[in-house]
C-alpha cells in the first residue's frame, strides 16, 4: 500500500467522466497526499449539472472514505470566453452546485478532526478575458500563472491547516 504520492496527470480534452475514472486509479492505495481535481469544461452540455456534480461528489466519497489524510480540491469549471450564454449558464449552476455540495461535504469532514477534508477552488475571478489563447478556450501563460497561483494558495492554505492540526 502506498503511503504518500505526488502526480501531475493532464487529461486535457477529457471529459468529467474521463477525470473521474484517472482519480480514482491514481489514489489507489495512497493513504496521504494531495488532489486537486480540474475537468468538465468539455462534458458539462451533454451531463448536465445534476451528473456532472454528482460525478464529482461520489468520487471525493470515494477517496474520503478510507483516505482521511487525502486532502482534495475540486476546481469549478472554468469559464471560455468563446462559449454562449447557455453554455456559461450551465457552467454557473454546475459550479454553484458543486460549492454547495462541497461545503456540505466540507462540514460533514470537519466532525471529525483525523479528517482532512475537501475544498472548491474557484478561479471565475482569477481568470480575466485576456488571460485566454486566441481560441478563447485554453490559457495562456499568465492565465496558467494565475491558475498555477490559486492551486499553490490552497496547498499552502492546507499544509499550515494539516500541521496545526496535528500538532493540536
Amino acid at each position: 500500500m502506498r503511503e504518500q504520492k505526488s502526480v501531475l496527470d493532464s487529461l486535457s480534452g477529457k471529459g468529467m467522466e474521463d477525470v473521474v475514472k484517472e482519480v480514482r486509479e491514481q489514489v489507489k492505495g495512497v493513504q496521504e497526499g494531495m488532489v486537486i481535481m480540474q475537468g468538465g469544461g468539455n462534458s458539462p452540455r451533454r451531463l448536465g449539472p445534476e451528473q456532472t456534480v454528482g460525478k464529482v461528489m461520489e468520487c471525493l466519497k470515494d477517496i474520503q472514505k478510507d483516505r482521511k489524510k487525502v486532502r482534495v480540491a475540486v476546481v469549478g469549471i472554468m469559464r471560455r470566453p468563446r462559449e454562449n450564454a447557455g453554455y456559461e449558464e450551465i457552467r454557473r449552476d454546475t459550479n454553484k452546485r458543486l460549492q454547495e455540495e462541497v461545503v456540505r461535504m466540507k462540514a460533514e469532514c470537519s466532525k471529525d478532526p483525523g479528517d482532512y477534508g475537501v475544498s472548491l477552488i474557484d478561479l471565475d475571478g482569477a481568470l480575466p478575458q485576456e488571460v485566454f489563447e486566441g481560441d478563447k478556450v485554453h490559457l495562456n501563460w499568465e492565465g496558467e500563472r494565475r491558475m498555477c497561483g490559486r492551486m499553490l494558495e490552497w496547498i499552502r492554505a492546507t499544509e499550515r491547516l494539516c500541521r496545526l492540526r496535528e500538532k493540536g
